[in-house]
């Protein structure tokens, strides 16, 4: 009797996992057939978004290419010509600043204490010059002529940290100012000094070194900062590297690649600096081309995008071909090469619910590909939106989304985009864009058709039912 029962259990309990297998076959069939898949059609076009490409000298506006960023290199003797007397609206005018926010192209800024030249002078200001006690070298050699000043006088410390208070007091907070290199030592503000003859310039120590980049830390606690080369301190505080002397392989590839991939031991300071391998995933890696050769032409374009891909580089400039005329020889090289560096978003897949009723949620998933070697370094919203055939926004919401973690690559991700309770029924668009939260406006492209000219790009569309 009892095997007999046990016989029939067995065998109920058979049914019931099959009719239960059923049943939620049914229900994962019913979710699919409910919802719909659109497959944006990919763009090959050069983009000129945010944050990336070609950057110009922000004194001139002659650039044929096409741009999102500017440079000012800002001498201390233009910032203050006399002490605690802060020269900002001549050197706005200077570098255009008003310009450049009009056309929407954000700045990067660079401290120089020693830039050479053909003639003899000095770029720090004559009343600190003398505060120092004119202690530095004058040099006169075949890269330029110039003062260096001696970068471990304290007095030349603690006003230079006055110097960075003022300049963050003016500019922490202006979202115009994307990234500030840190300048302010060596020649160029690149972090070296260079003997040549029987002139010998010495690089301060790295626990002096050290202080100078302190204050930009303290004072510039919003801004994307970059050093020259790893730094223990650049590691430290998750700070990007600049390379200007993109293009020749010894420099970047034997060099810079190297310096941050494995560390180095620094000829300046005698210190081991450590590798920083992973830093472009989190902050900016830059530079400029280095003068001394056409890394886009034909003989060389391969090579510079191999660079481009090993060093994630996000832009470059002033020193880069962006006066090359549109339609020129190195027209299709420099599409090729503005097609890579940077970040370049595109939307492989949309879907939804094929039908929801007014008042529900629509879920929106989004199947994303980073083609280029860099991600997003700032926290931009990523916006879902209906839009009525018309092209009127009926619904629209900011995900949460952090699309700083689009690396290279694919990924999925999603959102929940909620519609008003008394949505007509009819058919409507799903958009997607990725936001300023300066101006609440689209701004950054996908590499995709179904651009509105709004700055939002159509993807699937979803029915409203009663």
């Amino acid at each position: 009797m009892n095997f007999r029962l046990h016989r029939v259990l067995i065998a109920i309990s058979l049914i019931l996992g099959i009719l239960g297998v059923f049943g939620y076959r049914k229900l994962m069939a019913t979710e699919v057939i409910n919802r719909v898949s659109y497959f944006p059609a990919e763009t090959n076009q050069v983009l000129n978004n945010p944050f990336m490409g070609f950057v110009i000298d922000a004194k001139y506006n002659e650039a044929k290419q096409p741009f999102r960023l500017a440079y000012a290199n800002l001498t201390w003797a233009d910032l203050e010509p006399e002490k605690g007397k802060y020269a900002f609206e001549a050197i706005e005018k200077k570098f255009q600043f008003a310009l450049w926010r009009q056309k929407g192209v954000s700045l990067i800024v660079r401290v120089i204490l020693d830039y050479p030249q053909a003639s003899e002078h000095a770029d720090i200001p004559d009343w600190l010059y003398k505060e120092i006690d004119e202690k530095g070298v004058w040099y006169d050699v075949d890269f330029g002529k110039g003062f260096s000043p001696d970068y471990n006088n304290s007095v030349l410390i603690e006003n230079h940290e006055r110097l960075i208070q003022a300049l963050a007091n003016r500019y922490n907070n202006d979202s115009q100012i994307a990234f500030i290199e840190l300048g302010s030592l060596g020649h160029w503000g690149e972090w070296h000094t260079m003997n040549e003859g029987d002139t010998r310039i010495e690089f301060p120590k790295e626990d002096v070194s050290d202080q100078y980049v302190q204050h930009y830390l303290h004072y510039f606690d919003q801004k994307r900062l970059m050093m020259r080369r790893p730094h223990e301190i650049a590691l430290d505080h998750g700070l990007g590297l600049f390379n200007d002397a993109f293009g020749s392989r010894k420099s970047t590839i034997d060099g810079f690649l190297q310096w941050y991939t494995y560390g180095y031991k620094s000829w300046l300071t005698q210190n081991n600096q450590p590798a920083m391998p992973d830093f472009w995933k989190s902050a900016p890696s830059g530079g400029e081309i280095t003068p001394d050769g056409d890394y886009l032409n034909d003989a060389h374009i391969e090579e510079t995008l191999l660079q481009a891909k090993l060093t994630h580089v996000s832009w470059l400039g002033p020193s880069a071909p962006s006066h090359e005329p549109i339609g020129g020889r190195l027209q299709s090289n420099i599409d090729r090469f503005l097609k890579t560096i940077g970040y370049r978003f595109v939307i492989a897949k949309e879907s939804h619910e094929k039908d929801i009723h007014a008042g529900n949620s629509l879920h929106v998933k989004l199947t994303m590909i980073n083609r280029g070697v860099a991600p997003f370094y700032f926290a931009w919203p990523l916006e879902l939106s209906l839009t009525d055939a018309q092209g009127a926004i009926v619904s629209q919401m900011r995900s949460t989304i952090d699309i700083r973690e689009w690396l290279p690559g694919e990924r999925e991700v999603s959102g929940t985009l909620p519609t008003p309770t008394n949505l007509a029924p009819g058919n409507y668009q799903v958009n997607a864009a990725i936001l300023n939260p300066q101006t609440g406006k689209p701004e950054v492209d996908f590499a995709n058709d179904g651009r509105r000219s709004d700055g939002r790009y159509t993807l699937g569309t979803v029915r409203v039912l009663d």
